[in-house]
């Protein structure tokens, strides 16, 4: 494995957060997030630089965002990169950091 992979692949692994999220419709389970972007499993992978829509669950609402798939690779998961983030959804991603911080 290059060191680049690795060093992008390290983004995404700051926080645990065990939710399922979906992924252009498709269920995901996430494993660490960001105020970048998400590291999680998936059983469909989606293509290397492609946008998809994110749906993340907090609070009975569901925080949905545009991200680039910055890797994905069966068996390891997927990096996801948030991408144009308003002021509100930087705020709900931020504190959704913190709230799982706190646990």
């Amino acid at each position: 494995m290059d060191t680049s992979s690795e060093e992008e692949r390290r983004k995404y692994e700051r926080l645990p957060f065990r939710e399922d999220i979906m992924i252009d419709g498709v269920q995901c389970s996430s494993m660490d997030i960001s105020e970048g972007g998400l590291y999680l499993s998936a059983i469909q992978l989606f293509e290397e630089g492609s946008v998809v829509e994110a749906n993340i669950p907090f609070k009975g609402d569901k925080i949905t965002v545009k991200a680039q798939v910055r890797y994905s690779q069966p068996g390891i998961g997927m990096g996801i990169m948030f991408v144009d983030l308003n002021d509100r959804q930087r705020a709900m991603i931020k504190e959704l950091i913190e709230c799982i911080a706190s646990h």
